[in-house]
């Protein structure tokens, strides 16, 4: 028998109850905090709606797994994901100088 949890994952404002997996807890909380944050960025940088952020966002996270996949590691997806909001965040700082 599994060792269930029900957790409450906040995405874009939005709330979504879900059974997970105790020891899969925190990797469901920091999935949610890189969307939001991805999210938030793009929010800040464009004006548009948060289907359009979110679409963004799902885009840029595929894009991420697909690079990685069976390659066996997801060390890698992490080192990229940080490094796609270090990206994102440069360019928000040099538009908002601009």
């Amino acid at each position: 028998m599994t060792d269930k949890i029900r957790i409450v994952l906040k995405i874009a404002g939005r709330e979504y109850p879900l059974t997970v997996e105790r020891k899969d807890e925190e990797k469901y909380r920091k999935a949610a905090k890189n969307v939001n944050e991805l999210v938030t960025l793009y929010s800040k940088s464009y004006s548009a709606d948060f289907e359009n952020y979110l679409a963004m966002t799902s885009l840029q996270l595929a894009l991420a797994n697909i690079k990685y996949e069976g390659s066996g590691e997801m060390s890698p997806v992490t080192e990229e994901l940080k490094e796609l909001e270090q990206e994102l965040e440069d360019l928000i700082n040099k538009k908002q100088v601009l």
